[in-house]
């Protein structure tokens, strides 16, 4: 795992009515106070953003509270571990108070518990390390970097309205315009950077930068935060996102087994969750357990999609024709060659192979072996690497006279026919998401290239662009990125357009939609493009019929 900073942050979220509950429930157990900044902020403020510093038992730490606008207002209080601003000691930052405050020396003295001498020398060692000559200086830095201490050492403070709303008895609410803190999208992609790895990175990156370009969401800027995880290291990455207040959690591609155990960590930390992994038990999770991972949305279809769309693209008439399938271990269960047999038989084909290999498999001696045997009329094999894929297709290339490959997913990697040359020729693929023929899949593959010199690829950078931009559009419709709920039911209820087609989450277990396998409306999905590689070109044939 790789990740850039190391701090220590803690969330609270208060509902005006019922218990409000944190990230370290140790700790806000210990600090009751601030939870009472929390549940004073909640029924006193409104769409109003606090922030001031704490230094109790000599530690500063900076917390920001931040209040919904809606009808049923959330307070989520963020406590991050930071160092003091211009240097300043815990007992200078006091003291700074006092003074910001409109105390004199005496009266800081008593406050503290220390000599008049004491207050003196701070302020004076305050003045050399912020470069201020006067106690109005000392005053409006404290203002203008919102670093005002707590636990206050006096009641007698003079503080800015909303402070003292949050900190004291007194309510004199007026709100100071603060600026609203980013919202902070995270992401986990493949520690091995291969060029579907990096299609993926540019493609959040993008989306990030132009959304920001144009002034942000609400008035917000987005900030995005990706790690690298190898799969064994998938859980540690997807906690170290929730540790550091991530408002959302966006996943490359990983292995089921590593995969539904992370996606489950970051639902449980209840914001949103977007992915576009296409093993079935994904969205039957989801399914089964709307509680616990109703956060978890797939923008795409299934990988039980690929076989009806081979069969739909190859239409025959006459003798029923042979089919292969050569599954991934780590997707496959008992039902798949049943449902795979009736489909078969319904589009005209007969079902003579059927097997589930490691995804990691190098040696296919035995696979295709059996494959000469059975002699297939076509082989359609999952979404394999593709150093598997590569270790197929040289085991079957003498199979590939009389016999069709079908490959799912894997040829939409930018420069896939380059790195595979003739083993890529003739290949048929699939994919359920991916771009489709239209003006913004076009900008969008121009502006990519003018970022990045290179080509994006034929799906990977533009989903991960689209789950960017459908976070920003419910954000854009919700008080806060951080309301979760409210964000939640926002995916569930609207639809959003983008470089692959429509997203609506309204599939088994919040899963998009793919066109014509789950809706006969191609406004309401994505179309399942198939495409044959001739000459190194990959030409589309859906929804033209290959004869």
């Amino acid at each position: 795992m790789t990740h850039e900073h190391d701090v220590t942050a803690r969330r609270w979220l208060q509902p005006e009515t019922g218990a409000g509950r944190g990230s370290d429930q140790g700790f806000f157990e210990r600090r009751r106070d601030l939870v009472a900044v929390a549940e004073r902020a909640v029924r006193r403020l409104r769409g109003q953003v606090v922030q001031y510093l704490d230094v109790a038992d000599g530690v500063v730490r900076r917390v920001v509270v931040d209040v919904t606008d809606g009808a049923e207002r959330l307070a989520r209080l963020d406590v991050v571990d930071a160092p003091a601003p211009f240097g300043l000691t815990v007992r200078e930052l006091q003291v700074a108070t006092g003074v910001a405050g409109g105390l004199g020396n005496p009266e800081i003295a008593v406050a503290l518990g220390c000599a008049r001498r004491t207050v003196a020398t701070h302020l004076e060692h305050i003045f050399t390390k912020t470069g201020t000559k006067s106690r109005a200086g000392v005053a409006t830095l404290v203002a203008d970097h919102d670093a005002y201490a707590a636990p206050l050492p006096s009641g007698e403070l003079v503080l800015p309205a909303t402070l003292e709303t949050l900190l004291t008895t007194k309510t004199r609410p007026k709100p100071r315009s603060v600026k609203p803190r980013p919202a902070l999208i995270g992401a986990v992609y493949a520690a091995a950077a291969g060029p579907e790895v990096v299609a993926m990175r540019r493609g959040d990156k993008l989306a990030v930068a132009e959304l920001n370009a144009r002034g942000g969401v609400a008035g917000r800027q987005v900030e995005h935060l990706a790690l690298g995880a190898t799969p064994e290291g998938l859980l540690d990455a997807v906690t170290e996102l929730t540790r550091r207040g991530v408002d959302a959690v966006v996943f490359g591609n990983f292995p089921l087994k590593h995969a539904r155990e992370a996606i489950a960590a970051a639902a449980a930390a209840g914001a949103p969750v977007l992915h576009s992994m296409t093993g079935p038990a994904l969205s039957d999770d989801v399914h089964a357990d709307p509680r616990g991972l109703g956060s978890v949305f797939q923008v795409c279809s299934t990988e039980s999609a690929y076989v009806p769309g081979l069969l739909r693209t190859l239409p025959h008439h006459g003798p029923r024709r042979r089919l292969a399938v050569v599954a991934r271990e780590s997707t496959f269960d008992a039902a798949i060659p049943e449902q795979i047999e009736r489909h078969a038989a319904a589009a005209g084909w007969e079902l003579v192979f059927a097997e589930a290999v490691p995804d990691r498999t190098r040696d296919f001696s035995a696979v295709v072996k059996q494959l000469a045997k059975a002699r297939p009329d076509a082989v359609s094999l999952s979404s394999f690497p593709e150093p598997t894929l590569r270790a197929f297709l040289t085991a079957a290339e003498p199979l590939r006279d009389r016999t069709l490959v079908h490959v799912a997913w894997s040829p939409a990697s930018p420069g896939f026919t380059d790195r595979f040359r003739s083993l890529s020729e003739g290949l048929l693929w699939s994919t359920v998401i991916g771009h489709v023929d239209s003006p913004a899949c076009h900008a969008f593959e121009q502006r990519y290239r003018a970022a990045y010199g290179g080509e994006p690829g034929l799906g990977a950078a533009a989903v991960h662009f689209d789950m960017v931009n459908v976070l920003a559009q419910v954000w854009s419709q919700v008080s806060r990125p951080w309301d979760f709920a409210a964000v939640r039911r926002q995916l569930r209820s609207v639809a959003s357009f983008g470089v692959t087609g429509a997203h609506q989450f309204l599939g088994r277990g919040q899963r998009g939609l793919s066109y014509p396998d789950d809706t006969g409306d191609p406004t309401r999905g994505h179309p399942h493009l198939v495409y044959r590689i001739e000459g190194g070109t990959h030409r589309r044939l859906a929804p033209t019929l290959l004869t």
